[in-house]
């Protein structure tokens, strides 16, 4: 096989994290206790499991764009709502960039700048 587009290379990842998930390879525990020593409202699992649901919709979002609009290569997106679609991808891919299949050409463009701060200023708090 040849390299894999941003979408199979996240598919991929989000697998090995759900893998992970089922194997116990995560610290599973919960995230809120309630001082009143009532249940938890939901564990570090039940947490990672939803965000590899969310990065799932992303990508069938892009997916189903893309195949209206008969995009193959995420590379190929045009015009705004598109390139915004491709962003998602490519922000996604970000947290990945340590991985051997991560293509470096996907790094994001992320804001460094914090709204409403002048250039030099220390932010106001």
């Amino acid at each position: 096989m040849g390299a894999m587009n941003i979408v199979e290379f996240l598919e991929a990842r989000i697998a090995e994290e759900e893998a992970g998930i089922r194997a116990g390879s995560f610290v599973v525990g919960t995230t809120e206790i309630p001082e009143d020593g009532g249940e938890a409202k939901g564990s570090l699992g039940e947490r990672m499991q939803e965000e590899c649901a969310q990065k799932r919709a992303i990508i069938a979002s892009w997916q189903e764009a893309a195949d209206l609009e008969g995009i193959e290569d995420p590379g190929e997106a045009q015009g705004t709502v598109a390139i915004a679609r491709r962003a998602m991808l490519t922000i996604l891919a970000g947290s990945y960039r340590e991985h051997p299949d991560y293509d470096p050409g996907w790094s994001p463009d992320l804001p460094t700048d914090v709204p409403g701060e002048a250039a030099g200023e220390p932010a106001k708090r």
